[in-house]
């Protein structure tokens, strides 16, 4: 059997070496900052403001800009309606005064064919001929 002195000196030594040779578990960031401001602060409780702060700031940063986002969207949206209510509206004015620009010329030419037949009905009463019989005789304009 082994002593009790033995046994005792093996296991120092076990343990001696074990420990010597691992390394502690890497700590991630946050944890290193707990455990950093657990030794650092004192024992005081957390302010009501802070864990307020704490609690809600995300979901009202995240409401607040849900809610901005939609308003762009709404607004963008009720813009372009409204610039193709304008465009339409624009259009059918053109279209309508474009009718009335034809109707006009329609009305003019028709005012200037009827000023050519009366001159040419006076003329040919005056002269007492029909005014398809005077046609010009000679060489020139004169």
């Amino acid at each position: 059997m082994i002593s009790r002195t033995a046994a005792g000196s093996a296991i120092r030594t076990l343990t001696r070496t074990t420990t010597q040779n691992t390394k502690p578990l890497p700590r991630t960031y946050f944890q290193a900052q707990s455990q950093l401001r657990q030794y650092s602060s004192s024992s005081n409780p957390p302010s009501a403001t802070g864990v307020f702060y704490k609690t809600f700031t995300r979901p009202v940063a995240k409401c607040l800009l849900t809610a901005l986002f939609v308003y762009q969207v709404v607004y963008w949206g009720w813009s372009k309606l409204e610039v193709n209510e304008i465009k339409e509206e624009r259009q059918a004015e053109i279209t309508k005064l474009e009718a009335q620009v034809r109707a006009l010329q329609v009305k003019k030419e028709k005012e200037a064919e009827a000023a050519a037949a009366a001159a040419a009905t006076a003329i040919a009463s005056n002269t007492g001929a029909s005014p398809d019989s005077q046609k010009k005789k000679g060489w020139g304009w004169w």
